[in-house]
């Protein structure tokens, strides 16, 4: 038998405050120092239960915030990833890395869970190899795979282990940069933060197409 709507919305908005006292918590003290007490607190939720309930536990709740920002983030920017592939002209890297980093700055100043998320996952890009990664990819669509599918095919100076290595620290790089600077300034709005926007693609064409002697 099916629960009445009336409870379902209740158990949707439960589960909506753990998920945003989560994120506001998490974009304080970073991932791993927050606990479920303190969740549930943040949350107004009395019953130590209600966490396990919803999520499982701890680790449940926190793929789920992961699901929600990351396909959020992975969705805003797929209409722009769209264009890129179906202009007539050839695009490069800086095309591709500038989608992702305005699509964060952009959803970053217009939602505030998102920003709240997004300064908190400084933890996760200091993870370990390959943990961080596989948790991107999860949430890359059919249009992101593609542009990047393409983009390998020019770099064909420098084997693709290497390159596949680049890539993983750049996007780490660009991301633990783009949240020092939010931590830093709260928003990213102005010349200065336009300018050091501009920079990150930059950054990341130059990490890839250095020969591969170089490092």
């Amino acid at each position: 038998m099916e629960s009445p709507p009336s409870r379902r919305g209740a158990a949707s908005r439960t589960r909506d405050r753990l998920l945003d006292a989560a994120e506001t918590l998490f974009a304080k003290k970073g991932f791993g120092a927050v606990t479920t007490r303190a969740i549930l607190r943040a949350a107004g939720q009395r019953n130590e239960s209600a966490l396990h309930y919803h999520f499982g536990g701890r680790q449940g709740l926190i793929e789920a915030l992961h699901e929600r920002r990351l396909d959020q983030l992975a969705g805003y920017r797929g209409a722009f990833i769209e264009k890129l592939l179906n202009r007539k002209e050839p695009f490069f890297v800086q095309d591709l890395i500038g989608i992702h980093v305005q699509s964060i700055a952009s959803l970053a100043g217009r939602d505030e869970g998102f920003l709240a998320y997004f300064q908190g996952i400084a933890d996760l890009v200091c993870s370990s190899e390959g943990e961080f990664e596989t948790l991107l990819d999860r949430y890359d669509r059919a249009p992101e795979l593609e542009a990047r599918q393409r983009l390998v095919s020019t770099f064909s100076g420098v084997p693709f282990p290497l390159l596949r290595q680049r890539f993983n620290l750049g996007r780490r790089f660009i991301l633990m940069a783009m949240v020092q600077w939010l931590r830093r300034h709260g928003h990213f709005h102005g010349k200065a933060a336009k300018a050091f926007l501009a920079d990150l693609p930059r950054l990341m064409e130059a990490l890839l197409q250095a020969p591969a002697e170089a490092l």
